[in-house]
Parts: C-alpha cells; sequence; structure tokens
C-alpha cells in the first residue's frame, strides 16, 4: 500500500475527432497517441486522449479513463501490482507507469518537475514521447 501519493490529473479517452483538430493536441507517434491537456471547470487537470489503431498500449487503457496520482518511489509503488504500462521516462525528470487496482488504470508519477514544466506547453519537447521530426 502506498504511503504517499498525491492527485495529479485524471485521463479521459475521448474519439479522436474531439481533439485532432486543436493546436494544442500532442502526438505521441511511440505509441500512436494523442493528447490534449485540459482543466475542468473546478480547476482539476484532465488529459484527454486518443488512440491510433497501431497504439500498442493495453487495450484497458485506450478504453478506460485513469486516475494520476504523484509518489515518492515510483518502483516502490508499483511492485506486486498488475502492471499495464511498465515504468519509462518519457522525458527527463518524470518516470510513469500505469497498474491496474480493483479493475481501475492508476497512473503512477514520480517527477522532479513543478507543474509549470510538465502541463501545456511544457519541456517535453524533443523527448522519446514527443520527439521533435
Amino acid at each position: 500500500m502506498l504511503k504517499e501519493i498525491k492527485f495529479h490529473h485524471i485521463g479521459k479517452i475521448v474519439p479522436l475527432a474531439e481533439i485532432k483538430a486543436d493546436p494544442a493536441t500532442k502526438y505521441a507517434k511511440i505509441y500512436d497517441m494523442y493528447s490534449l491537456d485540459r482543466q475542468n471547470k473546478l480547476g482539476i487537470p484532465i488529459e484527454l486522449h486518443a488512440f491510433g489503431p497501431n497504439s500498442s498500449l493495453d487495450p484497458i487503457i485506450q478504453t478506460q479513463p485513469h486516475v494520476a496520482f504523484i509518489t515518492n518511489d515510483v518502483q516502490a509503488a508499483i511492485a506486486d501490482e498488475k502492471i499495464i504500462m511498465p515504468l519509462y521516462q518519457p522525458f527527463a525528470g518524470y518516470q510513469t507507469a500505469m497498474i491496474l487496482v480493483d479493475g481501475q488504470p492508476i497512473e503512477l508519477i514520480e517527477t522532479t518537475l513543478s507543474e509549470r514544466e510538465i502541463w501545456g506547453d511544457g519541456i517535453f519537447k524533443d523527448s522519446i514521447l514527443y520527439p521533435q521530426d
């Protein structure tokens, strides 16, 4: 059981047509995944995700919303859990993995980055997730 977690965001699956035309939508070729950062009217961060036909991510990730939490030790947090997205570092200072807890996808994040660096037009440019063309 995790001793220290803090809510980070909700990931919501949407049809590609809903976000593809938005200039702020990011495309991760590595996962054939489109993402758009938003906040709802309560100020809660929401990541809208859509997937292309070649996505290699677990079908649960592609079809169910997830909740994401920051933890101080992501490796310990995923130990002995059902992993549906292995731990990886999409960009410097940010590690993430997804587990399945009671049928609910949960993203766990360990990061040294500020929220300003993570969201919107953050430092993730030219990373393995969003490489420069």
